[in-house]
């Protein structure tokens, strides 16, 4: 169940409460059409420039508005680097969505990159070392969901599950009067959105890896989405049914829906087995970048990429289909049918600079 600040309209789905989905409220941006996904070679270099520009460009082009600030004039962009190290959003690619993000007047200082673990970020050099004096990203702020000041304690996903103990200790130990509520929102198994990509962005940005994951089957787009975005995530990750109903779930609640517009994985590096850490032994590359609005295709694309390498090496597939992809779908998030995914190939003249 999902609990608001302010209220949402609701609908009941499968003997859950969960929010209608829409994005037609003046001042939002556009998503592309449901089911379509872009792709585009990752060409000498893998700069990623030209190729995230043309994304977004098409992107525009289709919708018919440009990615430019809003009333807020701040945008997130959510990374993930809980894989570890090898296994995290490639920084060639945050800096080429960086740029893409100035040239359409977005200021430096209010781009916000966003991600659970303080030490994760510093491990994937998007967060400076402790011994350094700076707490961004080559001029843009970076966020660790994990430091406790990023959340509202108002603002919850809720579900019968006890909290992890394990994820965030701070919860639950002595923290100062500044966090009562949040300690008491843990011991009620609530799960904390981050704040920052509901109330200070105009919109936000969705740059995640890919790799196989035992409970959630992938861990792609929708996962970083949702689980990796919110407190006391871990303990959802111990019930294949509880991990996909949370991931659709929390994707599905408004405020952190419709300002949710592009998604973004890179396939240089992704993992069909042995995840979430990162195993470079069954990682595999190939030069190209996806972007889609819909995280539920994009995830479709990711697991047939993983089945397909686990069979070639001999390992089973994952089997059923994930069950995030379904629900997801049914919440009106994306379409996980193959025959309904169109994968759009673009080419660019990447120069490299």
């Amino acid at each position: 169940m999902l609990f608001y600040r302010i209220c949402a309209t609701l609908v009941l789905f499968g003997g859950f409460w969960v929010p209608s989905v829409t994005n037609a409220q003046e001042g939002l941006p556009q998503r592309a059409p449901l089911g379509l996904v872009w792709e585009v070679p990752l060409l000498q270099g893998k700069l990623y420039c030209s190729e995230v520009s043309a994304l977004v460009e098409t992107y525009e082009a289709k919708v018919g508005t440009p990615l430019v600030p809003s009333e807020r004039r701040k945008v997130g962009i959510k990374v993930n680097t809980r894989s570890g190290r090898g296994l995290s959003t490639p920084l060639p690619l945050l800096r080429a969505v960086i740029e893409v993000l100035e040239a359409r007047g977005f200021e430096r200082e209010s781009i916000l990159i966003v991600d659970y673990s303080t030490h994760q970020l510093r491990q994937a050099g998007i967060m400076p070392s402790i011994s350094s004096d700076l707490g961004d990203f080559e001029g843009c702020p970076v966020y660790a969901l994990d430091s406790q000041q990023h959340y509202d304690s108002a603002w919850f996903y809720d579900s019968p599950l006890p909290p992890s103990l394990n994820q965030e200790p701070q919860l639950v130990g002595g923290l100062g009067r500044g966090n009562n509520a949040l300690q008491a929102g843990a011991k009620e198994r609530k799960s904390f959105l981050a704040a920052p990509l509901l109330f200070e962005v105009d919109f936000w940005l969705n740059l995640a890896v890919g790799v196989d994951d035992a409970a959630l089957g992938v861990d792609g787009a929708l996962a970083n989405a949702t689980l990796w975005n919110v407190s006391n995530s871990q303990r959802f990750l111990g019930n294949e049914a509880t991990a996909s109903s949370a991931v659709a779930e929390i994707a599905a609640i408004p405020e952190l829906n419709e300002r949710m517009v592009l998604h973004f994985i890179s396939l240089d590096r992704y993992q069909y087995i042995g995840g979430p850490l990162f195993r470079s032994r069954y990682s595999r590359s190939e030069p190209l970048l996806w972007m889609s609005s819909d995280p539920v295709a994009i995830d479709r694309l990711l697991y047939d990429k993983i089945n397909k390498h686990r069979l070639l090496d001999g390992f089973p597939e994952i089997s059923p289909l994930p069950r995030q992809l379904p629900f997801a779908a049914s919440l009106g998030l994306g379409v996980f049918e193959k025959s309904r995914i169109r994968v759009q190939r673009l080419r660019t003249d990447c120069t490299g600079k």
